[in-house]
């Protein structure tokens, strides 16, 4: 009898398995894989993300850092550096393994290569069912990603309409030299994907580069990777693909005796696909939830209660914002373009969301407010632009009528 087990080893299972024992609780984890188990993911560590994380970071795990970005849509671009970090690059292998370790120095116990079945609730308990015999517990933690067992039992499955497909494939760096075009930058390419977009992510050996596209409207998947790694130029190879569920769609994240958190609870910002640091910080909060409960003696209803009203605010709100987001540059990129693309500081703003130094709803009030002011400012420069190539064309007409001029004379 474990006092909490816990299916998932990935970042939010081993944050919230590390938290659990640390505070004296008897804790497992379960994952199907072995470690250290591929990952298919970008590798893109956000700066909330480790803001979210309790230890540091070992220096040697950034394969690169991140303090720049440029941005695509069409035929504009802009890049944006900033003073403060984006993001770290990392082996999300080496990374998921890190986590586990410490999970595990901190008393948990680790299972690999049992894969989960079924659930089944118990007067006192609550017992899980695997492909290499049962547990039981008092408390069952779903960290199994977005296809998770954990959450059938919960909720329904993820529709079509809630997740996105991304491809990944590893462009060897001799190929693709993207530092030295960008150096200390990624490269995000929207309009490439149905509310989506595509990225090159450096790292020591490859560049990253990717796709991701809502999985309704994105049948063309493989192909439209092949045609972005191709028009950057770096032909995408040995493809791997995910889903990815889209964040701020109110869901069902708890029932007796199971908390879901990550990707299992559908914590991914639907704007430009990290997980990360939404799966750490459900994973901490689940943590909160179980030991106010196991070692504070709270009733477990309210202690639940607790854990779905932090999410609420702290991740879903949040996670809603980008999802309009998402959807009003899907629907509306010439907007999209004249408030970002002529106006950088919007832009610079925005990634302080990434830095940790920001929410989405306060940048969603912040640019609300400037948005019209940007429009009309992006609506007068272009009159002067196209005032100023008339009088260019005329000028250059002009010359020419003189010179024809002098010819005939």
């Amino acid at each position: 009898m474990y006092d909490v087990l816990i299916v998932g080893a990935g970042p939010a299972g081993s944050t919230c398995a590390r938290l659990c024992a640390l505070a004296g609780l008897k804790t497992a984890i379960i994952d199907k894989s072995r470690f250290p188990r591929r990952k298919t993911c970008g590798g893109a560590v956000s700066g909330r993300a480790l803001s979210y994380l309790d230890f540091p970071l070992p220096a040697s795990f950034a394969e690169d850092e991140c303090f720049g970005a440029r941005i695509v849509h069409g035929h504009h671009s802009v890049s944006i550096r900033k003073e403060q970090r984006l993001a770290v690059l990392v082996d999300r292998e080496q990374f998921d393994e890190l986590l586990l370790k410490k999970a595990i120095e901190a008393g948990a116990c680790f299972l690999p290569a049992e894969e989960a079945v079924s659930v089944r609730v118990e007067k006192g308990s609550i017992v899980l069912h695997t492909n290499a015999g049962g547990h039981e517990a008092l408390f069952l933690v779903g960290a199994d990603g977005v296809q998770s067992v954990i959450a059938n039992s919960v909720r329904p499955r993820f529709s079509a309409k809630e997740t996105a497909i991304a491809l990944v494939s590893h462009v060897p760096a001799n190929e693709c030299p993207i530092n030295s075009r960008h150096p200390g930058s990624v490269e995000m390419h929207f309009g490439v994907a149905p509310q989506g977009y595509g990225w090159a992510f450096p790292r020591r050996a490859y560049t990253s580069v990717g796709i991701m596209g809502i999985a309704s409207r994105f049948s063309h998947a493989h192909a439209a990777l092949t045609e972005f790694s191709r028009s950057i130029g770096m032909p995408a190879a040995s493809v791997r693909g995910h889903l990815i569920p889209l964040g701020g769609i109110k869901r069902t994240i708890r029932s007796h005796r199971v908390l879901l958190v990550g990707d299992a609870a559908g914590f991914v910002d639907p704007f430009h696909g990290e997980g990360i640091a939404y799966a750490i910080l459900s994973g901490r909060l689940a943590a909160g939830s179980l030991c106010r409960v196991l070692v504070h003696g709270w009733e477990q209803e309210r202690a639940f209660k607790w854990y779905e009203r932090q999410c609420e605010q702290l991740i879903r709100k949040e996670l809603r914002v980008a999802l309009w987001m998402a959807r009003l540059l899907d629907r509306y990129p010439k907007i999209f373009v004249r408030i970002f693309f002529d106006n950088p500081p919007a832009l610079a703003r925005y990634m302080d969301i990434s830095t940790g130094r920001l929410v989405y709803r306060r940048f969603w009030k912040w640019i609300a407010l400037r948005t019209p002011w940007y429009l009309l400012a992006s609506f007068l420069n272009n009159i002067r632009s196209a005032t100023a190539e008339i009088q260019k064309n005329k000028s250059e007409k002009s010359i020419w009528t003189r010179i024809r001029s002098d010819k005939r004379g």
